[in-house]
Order: C-alpha cells, then sequence, then structure tokens
C-alpha cells in the first residue's frame, strides 16, 4: 500500500477501530465499492464533455455579464456627470420663466405655477403648467379637457411672455391669442404685453387679431399695422387709404376742437 493507506491503517489499529468490522463485513464493502464504480464507468462518456463545454460557456457568459455591468457602472456615471451639469441650470431656469408666471397671473387675480416634470427616461420629461382661475380651486394641470378654449388662451401667452425675458430669438409671433377671453383678461394680457415686449432689450413681436378692445395701453415703441383685405374694398385707385382717412378722422377733429373754443370764446 501508499503511505497514505498505511497511516491510516496503523491509526486504525492504534485506537482499535480496526476490529469494528469483521473480513465479511470488509467485503461487503468492498463489492458496494465496486458495484458503485461499475454504475460510474457505465456512465454516458459524453457527460463529462458536456460539462466541460457547459462549464466554459457559463464562464464566457461570466465574463460577458461581468463586461456589461462594469460598462453600465461606467455609463451610469457619465450620464450623472452630464445631468450634474445641465439640470441646475434648466432648474435656474424654469424657476426663473416660474417667477414670472406667476407673477402674470397675479397681476390678472388669478394663480399660475410651472413645474418641472422628470422621469427615468429623458424622452418623457415634460414641463408641467399648473393654473387657478376660481377662488373656490386648487392648483390644476392645464390639459386640453380641463381648462376652456378661453382660459388655455390665456395662459399660454402669459406663459409665452414670461418666456419672452429669457428667449434668445429675434422675433415671436402670436395669432389671435386673445380670441376666446373676456374682457378683463384680455386687457390686462396686452397691457402685460405691452409692458413686457416694449423693454430695450426686448426681442420684436407680432400679434395678429381680428379685433382690439378700446382704451388699450399702448407704448412709443409699439406699430400698429391695419390690414384692410376682401372683395368690399373699393376699386377707385386711393379710395379707402387708411392712412389718409385716420389723418382726415384726427384733422376733423382738430377742427372741432378749435370751432369748440372759438365758440366759448366769443
Amino acid at each position: 500500500m501508499d503511505e497514505e493507506f498505511q497511516e491510516q491503517f496503523a491509526k486504525m489499529e492504534m485506537d482499535g477501530s480496526v476490529h469494528d468490522r469483521s473480513v465479511n463485513d470488509l467485503r461487503k464493502a468492498l463489492e458496494v465499492q465496486r458495484a458503485n464504480l461499475d454504475m460510474i464507468s457505465q456512465t454516458n462518456p459524453g457527460v463529462v464533455e458536456q460539462y466541460e463545454r457547459r462549464k466554459n460557456e457559463i464562464e464566457a457568459l461570466t465574463k460577458i455579464l461581468e463586461d456589461r455591468e462594469k460598462d453600465t457602472r461606467r455609463v451610469e456615471r457619465e450620464i450623472k456627470n452630464a445631468r450634474d451639469r445641465w439640470q441646475p441650470a434648466l432648474e435656474q431656469l424654469v424657476a426663473s420663466i416660474g417667477k414670472k408666471f406667476s407673477a402674470a397671473f397675479d397681476r390678472i387675480g388669478c394663480a399660475g405655477e410651472i413645474r418641472i416634470s422628470p422621469h427615468d427616461d429623458y424622452d418623457k420629461w415634460a414641463i408641467d403648467i399648473l393654473v387657478k382661475f376660481r377662488d373656490n380651486e386648487k392648483l390644476q394641470l392645464l390639459t386640453g379637457q380641463r381648462q376652456s378654449g378661453g382660459e388655455r388662451s390665456l395662459t399660454t401667452i402669459l406663459y409665452l411672455m414670461s418666456l419672452t425675458e429669457e428667449a434668445r430669438t429675434p422675433f415671436s409671433l402670436v395669432d389671435e391669442i386673445n380670441q376666446g377671453m373676456d374682457q378683463r383678461a384680455e386687457r390686462a394680457v396686452h397691457n402685460s404685453l405691452v409692458e413686457v415686449t416694449c423693454k430695450p432689450d426686448s426681442a420684436q413681436y407680432f400679434l395678429i387679431t381680428p379685433k382690439l378692445l378700446p382704451d388699450l395701453d399702448y407704448h412709443e415703441r409699439m406699430k400698429v399695422l391695419c390690414v384692410n383685405n376682401g372683395e368690399w374694398l373699393p376699386e377707385t385707385p386711393g379710395l379707402g387709404h387708411m392712412n389718409r382717412m385716420i389723418e382726415n378722422f384726427v384733422q376733423l377733429n382738430r377742427d372741432r376742437v378749435s370751432r369748440d373754443r372759438s365758440f366759448r370764446a366769443g
């Protein structure tokens, strides 16, 4: 026997365990082990090969998984670093616009607020606009179903005006934004629009509308263009000239005032 079995047998002799089983018991145990060995030898010879192949596949997939997890952590760090750079600037910009937006709503006796709506998917980030037009209401998200058309138009123009001071565009244009508003809201919006867009550093602003209320606020930096168009216009050249009509109207008013003064003086 080799040294290992010799040492094990010597140990069994010393502790007396060698006499625990008889020769017949040892022979039976030997037969059992031989039977087990025969069963192992009769196993499909491809099992070991299959085991080795699967072991190699598992190791390869484990390596791929580790590499992808490493790449994922790297990309997450890059996303976090990028987000840490632009998100504070975005929050500051939205807060600045929101301050002007809320102040504009306060001037007309309503309440408004804007918030950033973040999402795990960056394509789904949004700006939520919340408004309140009545005292018994809470701030509600602006939607196409909850508010009326006039309320949506009012909110839109106030939001655009809040953007005007932050925007870097050469001009802005809105078309018939005052349609559907009541007179109080339309007057408040127009006056706010004049205040915001007539500042020296403001960009050019165009408002297209089929009608305006009387006695609105105007500014020297404003220009009003009245467009006359339609089949009903006279075909005679010079007839219906708007500037000439205005000049005649002003002159008639001056003449009337002069006559009234002369009459009172006489």
